[in-house]
C-alpha cells in the first residue's frame, strides 16, 4: 500500500499523518547552559555578581549584554529545523528580567513563550528557568526543589499539560565539579525523591530532566544517586534512561576542560517515556547542537575545538556564546 507522508503545521507543532488512522504530534525539548547570562546591575544581595558590570574588568556592557543576547537567540532559533524549541531549560541566567530579555529575541520565532524561574541561594546570582510555548502546552503546576549543598541551584519542576496528559520537566543545574563530590549527591538525592513520589502516584508517568548535571554518566550521583542507566535495553526496575549518554561512547561531549571533551550536560528520561501511553521519546533523537558557530577551533597544535565561548577571562568574544553546548530530543504525543 502507497505510505503518503503529509507535514502540516500547527502552533509550531509538527503533525506526521504516516498512514490513514495514525499521526502524531511532535515536540522539541532542549536545556541549555548560556554561560553568565547577566544584567548589568550590581545586586547588593549577591555576593559574586560584581564580575558582570561595567566598571569590572570584564567590561559588561549593554552593547556586550545585546551581542549576548542576540548570538543566544540566533542559536535556539535555529534548533528544531528553525523552529525554535518547544520546550527550553536554561542554566545561568542571573534573573526573570534576562530571561525576558531572550524572550524579546526570540520573538521572531512567533511563540508565545511563557517563563517559569524564581531567584535561588546562588551566592553567584545565577539561577535555572524554563521557557515553554504556551501554544503548545499548558502549565498545570510548578515547584522549584530547595538543594541544601552551601547555596547551589534549585531544581524547577514543571508539569507541562495537553490532552494527552502530564509532561513533567525537571531543569538542574547541579554544583560545580570544582565542589566536593557530595554536594553533587545531595542534588541527586532531593530530585530521586520527588521522583519516586511522583512514580509511586505513576509508575508510568513521563518525565523528561535536562540541564547541566556536573558529572558524567559514570560517576555515582547520576549512576547511584539518581539511577540514571546508559542503555535503555534492559532497563532494571525503577531506573531512568540517560538519552545523550551515546555522546561519551563517541567521544564527544557538551564542555572542554583541560582539553578534553566532559559530557556534563544530560537529557535523561523515565520508563514512561520509553511506552506508547501519553507521550513517547522518539528514538534516537537526542542531539548535541554543534553547528559550526557554536565551535572555536583554535589555531594552535594539539588544543581541541570547543564551544565558543563569551569570554576568555576578561576578553569579549562577539561571534561567542556558551562554553556549553546545548541538547535537544523529540518527544512524540
Amino acid at each position: 500500500m502507497l505510505r503518503i507522508l503529509v507535514y502540516i503545521t500547527i502552533a509550531h507543532c509538527f503533525l506526521f499523518v504516516v498512514s490513514p488512522g495514525s499521526c502524531a504530534a511532535e515536540f522539541y525539548v532542549a536545556g541549555w547552559n548560556v554561560e553568565n547570562l547577566f544584567d548589568l546591575q550590581d545586586d547588593p544581595e549577591v555576593e559574586y555578581d560584581e564580575d558582570f558590570t561595567p566598571q569590572s574588568p570584564k567590561k559588561w556592557t549593554k552593547e556586550r549584554l545585546e551581542i549576548k543576547l542576540k548570538n543566544l537567540a540566533d542559536a535556539i532559533g535555529k534548533m528544531n529545523n528553525g523552529n525554535g524549541p518547544d520546550v527550553l531549560g536554561l542554566c545561568e541566567v542571573e534573573n526573570r528580567k534576562v530571561v525576558e530579555m531572550l524572550r524579546e529575541k526570540l520573538a521572531p520565532l512567533g511563540r508565545r513563550y511563557e517563563i517559569l524561574h524564581k531567584d535561588s541561594p546562588s551566592d553567584r546570582g545565577i539561577d535555572c528557568a524554563l521557557l515553554y510555548d504556551a501554544d503548545v502546552f499548558g502549565l498545570a503546576d510548578s515547584k522549584f526543589h530547595f538543594v541544601d549543598a552551601e547555596k547551589t541551584r534549585d531544581i524547577i519542576e514543571a508539569r507541562l499539560h495537553r490532552d494527552s496528559g502530564d509532561l513533567f520537566v525537571f531543569v538542574n543545574h547541579w554544583p560545580s565539579r570544582h565542589n566536593d563530590e557530595w554536594q553533587r549527591l545531595k542534588a541527586a538525592d532531593v530530585l530521586r525523591k520527588r521522583l519516586d513520589e511522583i512514580l509511586a502516584a505513576d509508575p508510568k508517568a513521563d518525565i523528561v530532566m535536562v540541564g547541566d548535571f556536573n558529572d558524567e554518566p559514570d560517576n555515582i550521583a547520576l549512576r547511584d544517586n539518581l539511577r540514571a542507566a546508559k542503555s535503555k535495553d534492559n532497563l532494571p526496575a525503577g531506573a531512568l534512561f540517560d538519552t545523550t549518554a551515546f555522546l561519551e561512547d563517541d567521544k564527544q561531549g557538551t564542555f572542554v576542560f583541560d582539553n578534553k571533551w566532559e559530557l556534563i550536560d544530560h537529557i535523561i528520561i523515565s520508563p514512561g517515556l520509553l511506552d506508547d501511553a501519553g507521550y513517547r521519546w522518539k528514538d534516537d533523537s537526542s542531539e548535541r547542537i554543534d553547528r559550526d558557530e557554536l565551535i572555536y577551533r583554535p589555531q594552535y597544535p594539539n588544543v581541541i575545538p570547543r564551544p565558543s565561548t563569551s569570554y576568555t577571562r576578561n576578553d569579549f568574544h562577539k561571534n561567542g556564546y556558551s562554553d556549553h553546548l546545548a541538547l535537544g530530543c523529540v518527544i512524540v504525543e
